[in-house]
């Protein structure tokens, strides 16, 4: 049985977590506070859009789907059972850990949200300091915190149970340091120092998201980026995995143990490639892009192969699923090609869980014309990050810098076209795209002259927005019942 979302003692919470997050940044104190007037407005306003839902529909906000089951698991936690897997699934142990702290300190997991808040707050303010470090422009840092601030899908998912927030700010982080690494050319000991945290981070994101689990070689291979012939930035990659290896490590050796399989951090790839290598078209859960209702799941999913093994049992659960899986891919390897573009426009469908909320009716009370404006401005505000973002990474990005985000959105891309999209898993990608998009909105008169400078770059946007912009636009109209497809 899933506990209430009513609030008990967050301050209880909030300590833990605060400095769990902002860990790096105690030594530094002074420095974090903000002095900008235009950010503090900024840190304002996202405070006041994060919390007033919260406030207003405290008592009649249901956890959906994997929400629930992350509360199911939290409760089992700290219940003593430890990780668990659920109905057949072993997710990442991240998100359910801090749950079952909440669920331990305040009585409540759902108050997890009111770290979130404060959390997504002061990411604003980081959105501005990372923004200002790449570019030496304040503009671009305002423009940055300010897409963040406002972008309606992180006002939503900081009051969702989702791990979007924390991912999201794992990765940001990670990027932070990196850029300190770029900066450090003489100090060998405070540069290994930075791998090493580096490498801690991004352990931290693979025991969030199991989709990590394999994104630590791109942060190795933009260390030596440039520097290969040097032994410094070798034993910077070496550090960074070591870092990564002592942060994933006991985890593993504990789960491994337990289910008596070799694992890292979940175990989900069966059951994703169920969803998305399947006879049946990939399914998402998005609002008018999947089955929502049991019936219409049902229905949909009969005409192809049944799921496999016993849901008790989740890893002879999740080997069956993905040999099933592996074996569909040998036999269709045209519709399992010809589906990637599909399972992108999923992944980038400009819509976000906040449109299917709202279309439920969660928000209790609103005018529809409220519905209708937040549903547009989401959209707007989706395509303006992706669009801009993109191409503000053609036009700026460079080096080891340019290579570490670009590759961190490929390799996300590159999982989900194989698997199942939701956009739920863009959702920690923005701030890495609004960082770049800022870098246009600041300064669009030298953003072009740079542009036009340099015909590699108008190339490499042109791929890019051949490819992306038709797939961003492919589930536009679902949102509206009236219009529903081009």
């Amino acid at each position: 049985m899933v506990k209430s979302p009513l609030f008990k003692h967050p301050l209880c919470e909030l300590k833990g977590l605060g400095l769990f997050f902002y860990g790096q940044s105690v030594k530094r104190g002074a420095m974090w506070f903000p002095k900008n007037k235009r950010l503090i407005q900024l840190m304002v306003a996202g405070f006041v859009l994060r919390g007033l839902p919260l406030l207003i529909w405290i008592n009649t906000w249901p956890c959906v789907r994997d929400e629930c089951t992350y509360l199911r698991l939290a409760e089992r936690m700290s219940a003593g059972q430890g990780m668990t897997s659920s109905v057949g699934w072993l997710w990442a142990p991240g998100y359910p850990a801090l749950l079952a702290l909440s669920d331990f300190l305040t009585g409540w997991g759902s108050n997890i949200k009111i770290a979130q808040l404060i959390i997504s707050t002061l990411l604003i303010a980081f959105m501005f300091r990372v923004g200002k470090q790449i570019s030496g422009d304040e503009r671009v840092g305002l423009w940055a915190a300010g897409l963040y601030a406002l972008s309606p899908t992180q006002i939503f998912f900081a009051q969702s149970l989702w791990s979007e927030c924390f991912y999201g700010g794992f990765l940001l982080l990670a990027f932070w340091l990196f850029n300190r690494l770029l900066e450090l050319d003489e100090d060998v000991k405070k540069q290994l120092k930075l791998a090493f945290q580096i490498g801690a981070l991004v352990g931290v994101c693979v025991l969030f998201r199991g989709v990590a689990t394999y994104m630590l070689p791109i942060f190795v291979v933009a260390v030596v980026w440039g520097k290969y012939r040097k032994i410094e930035s070798w034993k910077q990659a070496g550090i960074l995995l070591l870092g990564t290896i002592l942060v994933v490590t006991p985890y593993s050796v504990y789960i491994s143990n337990k289910f008596n399989h070799r694992i890292v951090s979940d175990r989900t790839m069966g059951q994703m490639m169920w969803l998305g290598n399947n006879d049946f078209d990939p399914v998402t859960f998005d609002w008018g892009n999947g089955q929502l209702s049991r019936y219409e799941f049902k229905q949909h999913t009969d005409v192809g192969r049944k799921p496999c093994g016993s849901r008790k049992d989740a890893m002879d659960r999740e080997d069956c699923q993905t040999e099933n899986g592996k074996e569909w891919i040998r036999n269709n390897p045209e519709a399992f090609v010809r589906r990637m573009p599909l399972r992108v426009a999923q992944l980038l469908n400009p819509h976000s869980f906040l449109t299917r909320h709202l279309r439920w009716g969660y928000w209790r009370g609103l005018p529809q014309m409220v519905d209708e404006f937040l549903i547009v401005w989401n959209v707007l505000w989706s395509l303006t990050v992706l669009w801009l973002g993109v191409t503000g990474l053609c036009v700026w990005g460079r080096s080891s810098r340019g290579l570490l985000i670009g590759g961190i959105l490929i390799y996300h891309v590159a999982a989900i076209s194989v698997l199942a999209g939701l956009t739920r898993y863009r959702v920690p990608l923005e701030p890495l795209l609004m960082l770049y998009a800022a870098g246009i909105l600041a300064d669009p008169k030298s953003s072009w002259n740079r542009f036009k400078g340099a015909k590699w770059r108008m190339a490499v946007w042109a791929v890019c927005a051949a490819a992306g912009i038709p797939l961003t636009l492919y589930f536009l109209p679902v949102g509206w019942v009236w219009w529903q497809h081009w």
